[in-house]
């Protein structure tokens, strides 16, 4: 009993003595944080910036910029945030070759700290947001303070210092951090930044080293994939494979893995086409351009409606989103896209199909000749019963084929049977 009373007096008295340590030290610099603030602006990124910025409770926070340009309106909300935040904020523009433009270009002005790395691009200021016209306004200076009149419709490429947008030029996060050593920062209340200290070299020299923990933060993997599809080309390309899947699952009778990831591409297009300013004329030739493709397929020959279906692919690539000068379609990647389509459907479908049901046990050297029912009207193409499997079936000759008629196998073409009415 009398160990454990002198135990507990001396854990306590430790503490006391620890504690008083302790509190004679002086409390080490805030941690910074840096936020990753890249690719279109939606409104999953303004939440997440928004929610960063006034959870954060660090001495510094660093908006790590790449971005061509907002598609939403709520970009008001971080530049009123930016302009008076609630702790000291520093807009960095980096590393090369990352770019800011439109809404973000204005948020990069409007931040009490404006720093971007050497070949960085800004300008594009107008409009705020991308795809929606904004007429200049009558006094730009009024707006943007000091940056030149011309950045609000061209960009540039960092050089230098550029009045009203770029304070600092610095190739890193890192050399960022140091730099700002010392400074005072008004976010509300005057706040002197203590970021480094001066380390001693061998020979005697000294140089800065940042003294303060840095903390990254990104957005969730829920918003990272769904914004994979947030680009114009990105958004086509699992637009057009997500259709291409469905009609590969349609003819192909597989076991739904490729239906599972024709979904998920789908999925992921609808997000990218309900975010990015899309010109919905441009979709719907996008989705004709599959669908020609996959009604030639049906007939077994990829002729003039594949070719319409081309034109449609790369007229309704180009111009899939209205959101210039801060970003639009790469041609290359639409030109690949609709490539990659036209050779699905036309060697990769077909081999993948004519493989699947031209196998031994079908016999298919021996249908030439059978018999069997009609299941659909042909026009001139229709699905015939044989022997309890169903066939893709297309009449040799102009004759009336309904439903219930009994037709004879003349021919096979891939996967396709050539039949004609059997007659009484």
């Amino acid at each position: 009993m009398t160990v454990r009373r002198f135990t507990a007096f001396f854990a306590v008295v430790a503490s006391i003595v620890l504690s008083g340590v302790a509190g004679g030290q002086e409390p080490g610099p805030g941690p910074v944080d840096v936020i990753e603030v890249s690719g279109v602006v939606d409104d999953r990124i303004v939440d997440f910036v928004l929610d960063a910025v006034n959870g954060s409770d660090a001495q510094l926070v660093i908006l790590q910029i790449d971005s061509p340009g907002a598609v939403t309106r709520r970009i008001d909300e971080l530049l009123r945030l930016v302009a008076s935040p609630p702790v000291p904020v520093a807009a960095y523009v980096g590393p090369a070759p990352a770019r800011a433009y439109g809404g973000v270009a204005q948020l990069v002005a409007a931040a009490p700290i404006r720093a971007a790395a050497p070949q960085a691009k800004v300008g594009f200021l107008l409009p705020t947001v991308s795809g929606e016209d904004e007429p200049l306004p009558a006094a730009p200076s009024d707006r943007f303070g000091a940056v030149p009149r011309r950045l609000l419709v061209e960009r540039r490429s960092v050089e230098g210092p550029i009045p009203g947008l770029v304070d600092i030029v610095t190739p890193s996060i890192g050399q960022l951090i140091v730099l700002l050593d010392g400074t005072t920062v008004v976010a509300p209340e005057p706040v002197e930044l203590r970021t480094a200290v001066l380390v001693e070299n061998e020979d005697g020299s000294v140089r800065p080293e940042p003294a303060v923990v840095v903390r990254f933060d990104e957005p969730g993997l829920l918003t990272r994939t769904l914004r994979i599809a947030a680009r114009p080309e990105a958004a086509m390309f699992f637009l057009v494979a997500g259709l291409a899947l469905a009609a590969f699952e349609f003819y192909a009778a597989g076991v739904g893995v490729m239906a599972a990831v024709s979904v998920l591409s789908l999925v992921l297009s609808a997000y990218g086409l309900a975010t990015l300013p899309v010109r919905w004329w441009a979709v719907a030739l996008v989705v004709a351009g599959v669908g020609l493709y996959a009604a030639d397929f049906q007939r077994n020959d990829l002729g003039l409606r594949s070719l319409a279906g081309t034109a449609g692919l790369v007229v309704g690539g180009l111009w899939f989103t209205s959101a210039e000068p801060h970003f639009a379609p790469v041609w290359w990647t639409v030109l690949a896209i609709t490539l990659g389509a036209g050779l699905f459907f036309g060697i990769g479908m077909t081999a993948v199909v004519r493989a699947r049901f031209s196998t031994r046990m079908i016999g298919r050297e021996h249908l030439i000749g059978r018999t069997g029912i009609a299941q659909h009207a042909f026009s001139p193409d229709g699905v015939v019963d044989l022997d309890g499997a169903q066939w893709r079936a297309r009449s040799t000759r102009a004759a009336d084929i309904t439903p219930g008629d009994v037709v004879e196998v003349v021919g096979v073409d891939g996967v396709i049977l050539q039949v004609d009415p059997v007659r009484e």
